[in-house]
């Protein structure tokens, strides 16, 4: 008997143990599985935070709580490389989820439009951008950015017209000059694009002529028009032009060079 106990000692001590691992692998799955997702996300344990997030989604039916572990779960999904193609998956079912909430509509719409962008699928992006920008509950700076990525989406599908239209119908906006300046820039910028020289010149003046926006516009505004007016044999105005950007362009290295340019083509 004695003996018998000896044998049955080890192997009880092993289930036991064993026991034990399988309880302490459960157990994150057995609480609170948004709590727990929360504190695997902090803890940037993201293979738990993903299983969590899913069990979550399965089994929660309070839509806050659901809000937050499709959250989790996409930023789970993302943490090592992105996935836009898996995220916009999800997306697609969370915007439907929560079609009746127009905050979270515009903030999955978002999301949606730009991995849209990155899969390069702009046929879908520009549905998603023209769903947004009818949303009611929208910032001025929101509104007029999805018209700009909304007009993008056109271009890079060579619809040109569509992309022009979009622009001017951002313009056309009830916002302040500053908010919209960004889609009258886009606008030059496109027209540069296709070499519609004076429309560029045009518009870049137009942009100047308002003082409402920021440095960095105005030194983009004014590279701009320096370079469609080189293109238009318009020398000196443009070396001017480009010499008035150099204060204001990001990068005042690429001033140099086409000033350094300029000033020996006119010698």
């Amino acid at each position: 008997m004695l003996n018998i106990r000896r044998n049955i000692l080890p192997v009880l001590l092993i289930v036991c143990f064993l026991t034990c691992l399988a309880a302490c692998d459960q157990s994150p799955l057995s609480r609170d599985d948004i709590t727990q997702a929360k504190n695997a996300v902090a803890a940037h344990d993201w293979p738990l935070a993903e299983r969590l997030s899913r069990r979550a989604l399965r089994t929660e039916h309070d839509l806050e709580s659901r809000w937050e572990a499709w959250n989790m779960l996409l930023a789970s999904v993302n943490a090592e490389v992105e996935e836009p193609q898996t995220s916009l998956e999800y997306l697609e079912v969370m915007l439907e989820e929560f079609s009746e909430s127009e905050g979270r509509s515009k903030t999955i719409l978002e999301r949606m439009g730009r991995y849209a962008e990155i899969l390069r699928r702009f046929s879908r992006a520009a549905d998603i951008w023209n769903s947004y920008v009818e949303l009611e509950d929208i910032e001025p700076a929101e509104l007029v950015d999805g018209y700009r990525r909304l007009a993008q989406t056109h271009f890079n599908r060579r619809h040109f017209e569509a992309g022009d239209e979009t622009l001017h119908q951002c313009l056309a906006l009830s916002l302040p000059e500053r908010d919209k300046n960004l889609c009258l820039y886009d606008l030059a910028d496109q027209n540069m694009t296709r070499q519609r020289w004076q429309e560029v010149t045009d518009l870049c003046l137009q942009m100047l002529d308002n003082n409402n926006f920021n440095k960095e516009l105005r030194g983009l505004a004014t590279y701009l028009l320096a370079d469609a007016l080189e293109q238009l044999g318009r020398g000196k105005d443009a070396l001017a032009r480009f010499e008035q950007a150099r204060a204001d362009y990001p990068n005042s290295a690429v001033i140099d060079n086409r000033i350094m340019y300029l000033r020996k083509k006119l010698k």
